[in-house]
């Protein structure tokens, strides 16, 4: 064996140390290469999700923009973030004209507090489903909205809304609920209103008690003649020159209709205090009025005139059915006694 301080053995030692620092550096090599691929394949797939992430959001943006819904995004300090197009175009402003003020701001006076209620609620965690309010275009019209929106959550901080002008559909059903209550050539209420409305002004005495409900039957006198001698056209025509005037002496408290062919009902509802009973001659004074005037048909002017028979309700009649069947006797012993009068019903006419 060699001694340490040989030159050849100096030699190996020296190679040893390469030797171990080459494997070293190999290895590390090793480990960084492996290091980089990682990084390689994390950046590829750091890029692809931005990649991802970023046409999601394209595809969002586009969604939002073009939608044909009126989308929008607010915040509970109640304004909007962001409106799109749609939303803009439905109430006529320009984008920057909503979110630069509050939107209650846009909201009917009448449903202000309804919808701050709502937004509250969005606020505590309840979804807002169908909330239905009117908002003011720019052209100074109300359209309805109805909203659905999801409630603020533990991760969103606004509120992101789909809304609907169902304006026109509100409108229809007024129509098709104006239609059931109202003659269709009169415009007056039509006999189902009416009842309801007699049924409930009895219902409301019964619970407070205080004032009367007034019944008036008014059957038009001769209204047979005319159309028998100037034809239908000529009948329908009179009626409705008597319904708009009938319409016109109609007080605060009353409701006029069409209840029949060539019959009115009047009704009266809260009409005195317990120490004073209802003095039913002057609107029976005002019928007669109206009705007796003179009606200008295309072949002449005609006159009628018009029996009226008036009950009340508490007094001679206890429920709706006596209500009606002793204003009903009262106008026809108008009838059987000249016509062109009213009487009220009492208990000689049983």
């Amino acid at each position: 064996m060699g001694k340490a301080d040989d030159p050849d053995n100096k030699v190996i030692a020296r190679l040893r140390e390469k030797a171990e620092r080459l494997e070293n550096l190999e290895s590390r090599l090793r480990v960084l290469e492996r290091e980089r691929e990682d990084l390689l394949d994390t950046k590829l797939q750091m890029s692809s999700e931005l990649e991802e992430y970023d046409r999601s959001l394209k595809e969002w943006e586009w969604f939002f923009e073009h939608s044909v819904q009126m989308l929008c995004i607010a915040g509970l300090d109640g304004y909007f973030k962001r409106v799109n197009s749609a939303f803009a175009n439905t109430l006529g402003y320009s984008k920057e004209e909503l979110i630069s003020r509050p939107f209650l701001d846009f909201v009917h006076p009448e449903d202000v507090a309804r919808t701050t209620r709502e937004l509250e609620g969005l606020g505590e965690g309840h979804d807002s489903v169908s909330f239905e309010n009117r908002y003011r275009a720019k052209d100074g019209s109300w359209r309805w909205i109805a909203w659905y929106c999801p409630a603020i959550s533990s991760v969103t901080t606004k509120l992101f809304a789909i809304a609907r002008d169902i304006t026109e559909d509100r409108r229809k059903e007024a129509e098709i609920l104006y239609k059931a209550s109202h003659d269709s050539l009169t415009d007056l209420h039509n006999r189902a209103a009416f009842e309801e409305s007699l049924e409930s002004a009895i219902a409301l005495q019964r619970r407070n008690q205080a004032g009367e409900v007034v019944l008036y039957l008014v059957d038009i006198d001769g209204f047979k003649e005319v159309n028998d001698q100037y034809g239908h056209m000529a009948g329908d025509h009179l009626l409705q020159v008597i319904s708009e005037r009938f319409r016109k002496i109609q007080r605060a408290g009353e409701m006029v209709a069409r209840v029949g062919g060539d019959e009115f009902a009047f009704l009266v509802e809260g009409t005195a205090d317990d120490s004073e009973s209802y003095p039913f001659e002057p609107l029976a004074e005002r019928i007669i009025a109206q009705v007796s005037e003179p009606v200008e048909l295309n072949r002449g002017t005609v006159t009628v005139g018009c029996s009226i028979g008036i009950s009340a309700f508490p007094g001679t009649a206890d429920d709706f059915c006596s209500l009606m069947s002793q204003a009903d006797k009262a106008m026809y012993a108008v009838k059987k006694s000249g016509k062109n009068g009213f009487r009220k019903f009492d208990p000689s006419l049983t």
